[in-house]
């Protein structure tokens, strides 16, 4: 879920409006479940678990864990208990 974003598209589908060229996630993941990202070429994210454990492309993260991301087409998150998840996506 895009929470706040830079973009248009977003904000039209209920994001918060923010005057940069970035969005802000967040995602609730039950045990088993995973979900991917798409990172376009040149952006960087960082990723941070709020509770839980997850892989992060094939890293394993815990609660209060982050990740600099950069040169990665996509991030493919899969949860390895209940977890909750924040995103940023930047240039």
């Amino acid at each position: 879920m895009t929470l706040a974003s830079g973009f248009e598209d977003d904000q039209a589908a209920g994001a918060l409006p923010i005057r940069q060229d970035a969005r802000l996630l967040a995602a609730t993941l039950k045990s088993g479940q995973s979900v991917a990202y798409k990172l376009a070429k040149g952006r960087f994210a960082y990723l941070a678990l709020a509770k839980g454990k997850a892989s992060v492309n094939g890293i394993e993260l815990g609660a209060r864990d982050g990740a600099a991301i950069r040169d990665e087409d996509e991030l493919r998150i899969e949860a390895g208990e209940d977890t909750e998840i924040v995103l940023v996506d930047a240039p």
